[in-house]
């Protein structure tokens, strides 16, 4: 046998041996290096690359969280809570290691929902797959309410199972304080809560268990933990309903009604085709009898993981309500569940290597396709993105230009949510946001505290340098308009900001 013969089987064997040890890998460990992978990852791509925060950060994240408030005119105020609490301590980076300790957060409880239905490797391949649906990459550095869902539903989805499946007063209680984390999120767990409630009652073993007193302890704890918000929302008449029905906006035509819900599921399953496309190359996807509806754990995936989405479209048929497809990001937790259990005589076929070729492929096209749609295609345009604003000068030469007319600490901008945020957060100390001039969406901004401490004004300038009618506020001086070159992109019409001032009253 010549030398180079010999060469090749030590490397032939040296590969089966690498392939080996990753066949044979712990899956909690795998599921480490996934968890790892995603938090690293997706947390310094978007930080090393933003210059200002993403909007819904800004705007219903920081803008709200600062006030602390029991609820907002738009959303729940937990999302907007976590958001202050790691700006506060971990500044920009903070928002951005938030959401993806949500996700990672998220890829726990599938995999702990996935060791009560199946093996270890098994969960492990369905956390791996659901890693490939595409709400758990681009959109997620924009921690927002939606994103904020997906562990909140993961953990309430995991205790509902185990609260059905043992019985015990700990997991209703459990699932009672995840409804009440989801509902201070958003309300959009109302879908969750109907799937749960269908699912109890499709069958006559699950339907006995509203005789016990597990389901009203569940609802007891979801009562104790949203009490304050559900005041809060009393005390302002219902403020974030008006505003979820103007955002998803009513059609009574019947062309609208069967629109929306379709384009809903339509778009929808555009999200999902990165896992489709995953869980066919590796074998997965194949025509095979499915477990019947009477196997206990596909009727849950079933109800659970598709329910939500189904549910909302019928609402929105029914009701005229339109839909907005980001609405769907916390619904695909158990997407890799449903595909593994429901495939599960092909699983032994599966090589666990191809899988992780496949999702390591995906860690390095999606942070590229994001860096492309969020920094260079949009300098390419010589239209910005959100990420790209210079939010540091605005606050430098607002404050100076404050100090120099008013000789007092600037406290209170008004303006949009959006251009308000980000001199604002830029502030040492920072400053309150009085959203749009409308004291429903900003309560605490009140008239004795406006007459007191003053505002700036500011506004991005359109047609007109005048100010939009909304701002204008009694007494305030009109001082003209700013511009601001961009960061990255100088040779891009610079920023035109028109400000005004409502001086404070003299001490």
């Amino acid at each position: 046998m010549t030398t180079d013969e010999i060469s090749g089987i030590e490397a032939a064997g040296a590969k089966r041996g690498w392939r080996a040890r990753l066949e044979g890998a712990a899956p909690a460990r795998a599921l480490l290096v996934l968890i790892i992978a995603q938090i690293v990852v997706w947390t310094l791509v978007p930080r090393l690359f933003a210059i200002s925060l993403p909007l819904d950060v800004v705007s219903d994240g920081l803008g709200w969280g600062h006030e602390w408030q029991w609820g907002y005119f738009k959303h729940p105020p937990l999302p907007s809570w976590m958001v202050e609490l790691f700006f506060d301590a971990l500044g920009d980076t903070g928002p951005f290691l938030l959401s993806q300790l949500a996700i990672a957060a998220t890829y726990g409880f599938v995999f702990l929902l996935g060791r009560e239905m199946m093996s270890a490797r098994a969960a492990l391949i369905a956390t791996l797959l659901v890693a490939c649906v595409y709400y758990f990459s681009i959109p997620t550095p924009e921690f927002n309410h939606n994103v904020a869902q997906m562990p909140v539903w993961a953990w309430a989805s995991f205790a509902y199972f185990r609260a059905v499946r043992t019985g015990r007063l700990r997991w209703w209680g459990m699932l009672g304080l995840a409804g009440g984390a989801a509902v201070l999120t958003k309300y959009a767990s109302a879908v969750l809560f109907l799937a749960m409630l269908a699912h109890l009652l499709s069958t006559r073993k699950t339907a006995h268990t509203l005789a016990t007193p597990g389901p009203y302890l569940t609802l007891g704890v979801l009562l104790a933990v949203t009490s304050p918000h559900l005041v809060w929302l009393v005390h302002n008449h219902f403020s974030t309903f008006g505003y979820a029905e103007a955002r998803a906006g009513h059609g009574s035509g019947l062309a609208h009604r069967m629109v929306a819900p379709f384009r809903f599921l339509v778009s929808q399953l555009a999200t999902l085709l990165p896992c489709l496309l995953v869980a066919a190359a590796i074998g997965l996807l194949r025509p095979l009898p499915l477990p019947s509806p009477r196997d206990e754990n596909f009727r849950f995936l079933l109800f659970l993981g598709l329910g939500p989405a189904l549910i909302t479209a019928l609402l929105s048929l029914l009701s005229g309500f339109g839909i907005r497809d980001m609405w769907g990001v916390p619904m695909w937790n158990l997407t890799g569940l449903l595909i593994v259990y429901a495939m599960k005589t092909r699983l032994e076929r599966v090589q666990l290597v191809s899988l992780y070729a496949w999702v390591a492929a995906l860690f390095v096209i999606m942070p590229l396709a994001y860096v492309l749609s969020t920094a260079l295609v949009p300098e390419w345009r010589g239209k910005p993105s959100r990420t790209q604003w210079p939010d540091r000068a605005l606050a430098e030469t607002f404050s100076a230009a404050w100090m120099a007319q008013t000789h007092a600490p600037l406290r209170i901008v008004e303006s949009d949510g959006w251009l308000g945020g980000l001199i604002a957060m830029r502030l040492e100390p920072r400053a309150s946001i009085f959203i749009d001039g409308n004291p429903r969406h900003a309560p605490w901004i009140t008239r004795g505290r406006l007459a007191r401490e003053g505002a700036l004004v500011v506004w991005q300038t359109s047609k007109t340098d005048s100010p939009p009618p909304a701002l204008s506020l009694p007494g305030m001086r009109m001082m003209g308009v700013k511009t601001f070159p961009w960061p990255r992109e100088p040779k891009t019409k610079p920023l035109r900001i028109g400000w005004a001032i409502l001086p404070p009253a003299r001490p």
